[in-house]
């Protein structure tokens, strides 16, 4: 179970995220909702220590992350997984040498090991061994963020957090990116974080649904529970 409790954080004067909390049930999808500019990333990328907070208690079982030193929390960082709004492929490695990245630093596995685990994630989110020796540049937008999740699920996280992930897709790459996170979840068994300003991707994927305003979480339930005078509300600022 992941708990965040009073979560802060301000660049200068820009108060950015003002309270926020949220507990996120184990195995559970929860979306956190809410137009561009409102602290979504900023709130995430706090979860999982990208950014430290100016204030607030991070706890994942009952263990505050924050107060973990360097080596702990390499330790920790094996259980999660991050899925980034641009990919973050690294544009000189091949989808190969991206997605075994991780696997050869932090783990001992051997080669042909660690071959097989990018061949299965791969084929997980329903790509084939030809994209292996690809580069970033040569992929669709579609495709780069399908290897961006093989190379989060090669990990075999116990936590997965993805940040806009249907941000620049087509509807048809959107729907396919809203499959794999429901999937997931049951292949594996992960808890899920999203961050969306997609209403569309909130209803095919959440269990819950935070809604973010202001830097502040005005509103926790279930997708059947938010009225549209809610979604309104949300979204009356803002560019979604």
């Amino acid at each position: 179970m992941i708990r965040a409790l009073g979560v802060k954080k301000s660049f200068e004067k820009q108060h950015v995220l003002k309270g926020v909390s949220l507990d996120v049930r184990d195995n559970e999808t929860m979306v956190i909702l809410g137009p561009s500019g409102q602290g979504k990333t900023v709130f995430i990328k706090t979860l999982v220590r990208l950014m430290e907070p100016d204030e607030g208690v991070i706890e994942y079982d009952g263990v505050d992350i924050l107060k973990l030193k360097d080596r702990q929390l390499q330790e920790f960082r094996k259980n999660i997984a991050f899925v980034f709004q641009n990919s973050a492929l690294f544009d000189f490695l091949n989808v190969r040498e991206n997605m075994a990245l991780y696997l050869r630093m932090h783990r001992a596995f051997r080669e042909e090991e660690i071959e097989e685990r990018i061949v299965d994630a791969l084929r997980v989110v329903g790509l084939q061994e030809e994209v292996l020796d690809k580069f970033p540049e040569e992929l669709s937008g579609g495709m780069k963020k399908r290897v961006a999740i093989a190379r989060a699920i090669v990990k075999e996280p116990r936590y997965l957090f993805y940040d806009e992930p249907t941000t620049g897709l087509d509807r048809r790459n959107s729907q396919l990116v809203s499959e794999l996170i429901g999937m997931l979840k049951k292949e594996i068994r992960v808890t899920s974080v999203v961050v969306t300003h997609d209403i569309l991707l909130m209803r095919e994927v959440s269990d819950r649904v935070a809604l973010l305003k202001d830097g502040a979480i005005f509103s926790i339930g279930t997708k059947e529970e938010l009225s549209p005078e809610t979604l309104n509300y949300l979204y009356e600022t803002g560019d979604e």
